[in-house]
Formats: C-alpha cells, structure tokens, sequence
C-alpha cells in the first residue's frame, strides 16, 4: 500500500511541476513559432507526461534528466508542428544540460552504465537518421541533430528501450507520411515534423522500460 501512494504522490507532483513548467515552455516555444491555438494546450501535455514520468520512474537518479527531456521535447515539437524546423539554439544547448543531469545521476547512483549508455545511445541514434537524412530529405538536417537526445534518453535505459523508442518514432513517421502522399498533401520530398514522432517514441520506450 506504501509502495502505491508514494508511486501516486509522485506521479501528481511531477505532473503539478509539468503543468508549471509548461509556462516555461509555451513561451520558449513562443520565441520561435506563433502561439498555440488552444488554450493551456502546452501546459496540460507538459503535465500529461511529467506525470506519466514521475508514475513510471518514481524518486529515480535519472528522472531530473528525464523530465528535462521531456520539457525540451515538448518544445521542440511545439516548433516543428508550426514551422517544420528545430532550432539548432534550443537543441544544441540541450545535449549539455541532459549531459550534465545523466552525469550527477550516474555519480549519485554509482552506476556509470547510465552516463555511458547515453553516449552510446547518443551516437547510434546521430548515425540512424543520418543515414536517412542522406536517402530522404524530407527528414531535415535539424531532425538529424535533435535524435541524439532522444537516443541519449533512450541509451540509459539499455538496448531494448533504444530499438523500441527508435523503432515507434520511425514507425509513426512512416504512417504519417504515407497519409500524407495518399491524400496529396505533400510528395516525397516535403519537409515532415519528425520531432514529434521521435519524442513520441522516446517516450513510449522509457514507458515500457
């Protein structure tokens, strides 16, 4: 019964600091695209998924850096939905802050497989879409740049986490760009929002971790 309420009172506080940290987000987020349509849309996802975070990880080593990708996730999709870019001003800086925040988990856990996962995973995951990037330019220099993140999360987890949430992201991807050339929206070399999908498949991976 103790172990259920700590894993309840978890989950409610990181989706409480999700749904302000949400603020934060949407107006970072505003910096690069117009504001979103629906009111406290980004706050409300924000929170969706601390929550989903705080209930799956519990008082973990790793979940200030799983929280911080999270924001950064939210954000980035946010942009890419609007303007089909990821700015390099909000990606980049994020490799150091998750780099740092993986580095204190693996001091403070004693488990170096963490930090060294998320450089592994880092590096996998560059070397992926790269190598997608280079056969489809509909997958964008900036989606290059920001699957590091999402391989680095991944990396912490091992490598089953890494192929699912690798494998979901590209999947969803895949589907929305065959609805895309079905129903005439867009050709094979349209710019596609990938960030989304690959947050969303990072997502699903720490989730069935």
């Amino acid at each position: 019964m103790g172990d259920i309420a700590l894993t309840i009172g978890v989950a409610l506080g990181t989706a409480a600091i999700g749904l302000l940290t949400g603020r934060i987000v949407r107006i970072i987020a505003a910096r690069f695209c117009p504001q979103p349509g629906f009111p406290y849309a980004t706050e409300i996802t924000t929170a969706a998924v601390f929550g989903l975070l705080g209930w799956k990880i519990g008082l973990d080593h790793l979940l200030p850096a799983y929280l911080y990708a999270a924001s950064t996730g939210v954000a980035l999709s946010l942009i890419d939905l609007r303007t089909r870019r990821l700015p390099d001003a909000l990606t980049m800086p994020s490799y150091v802050t998750l780099l740092t925040l993986v580095a204190i988990g693996a001091i403070t856990s004693k488990e170096g497989r963490f930090l060294v996962g998320m450089l592994l995973g880092t590096l996998a995951a560059f070397l992926l879409y790269w190598g997608f990037h280079r056969i489809n330019t509909a997958l964008g220099a900036g989606d290059v740049k920001a699957s590091g993140l999402v391989g680095g999360v991944l990396g912490t987890l091992g490598v089953n986490a890494w192929i699912l949430g690798s494998g979901v992201g590209l999947v969803l991807a895949a589907l929305y760009a065959v609805v895309m050339l079905v129903s005439g929206k867009g050709t094979r070399s349209t710019l596609m929002p990938y960030g989304p999908f690959m947050f969303a498949g990072c997502l699903v991976g720490i989730l069935t971790a």
